[in-house]
């Protein structure tokens, strides 16, 4: 395995496991924060650009799902919407987030 996938998995395996928002992340909205991280190439502190339309192709989930799941990424810190004009392509950034518990 190479250098740089190890170290996004580990990130990755950090952030579920270690750090424990899988237990925090609702519903569907795990498979739009892997969708995200497939977009930013699984490496934290990266920006990207996604539609509503991306996203539901990608996971199959209703537009009020994906809105509703982006929100709850928000509110835990593991996506920032820096987009903020109605009706537009959002921009997200995906940040290394803390220890839960830490800063809730």
């Amino acid at each position: 395995m190479p250098v740089a996938m190890s170290i996004q998995t580990d990130w990755l395996r950090s952030v579920l496991f270690d750090r424990g928002y899988l237990a925090r992340i609702k519903g569907e909205s795990i498979k739009v924060y892997l969708v995200v991280l497939e977009a930013v190439g699984g490496i934290p502190d990266q920006s990207i650009t996604l539609s509503l339309a991306q996203l539901r192709a990608r996971t199959k989930l209703s537009t009020p799902t994906v809105i509703e799941s982006l929100s709850r990424l928000e509110e835990l810190g593991l996506v920032v919407s820096t987009t903020h004009e109605r009706g537009k392509v959002k921009s997200y950034y995906v940040p290394d987030p803390p220890e839960v518990g830490v800063e809730d």
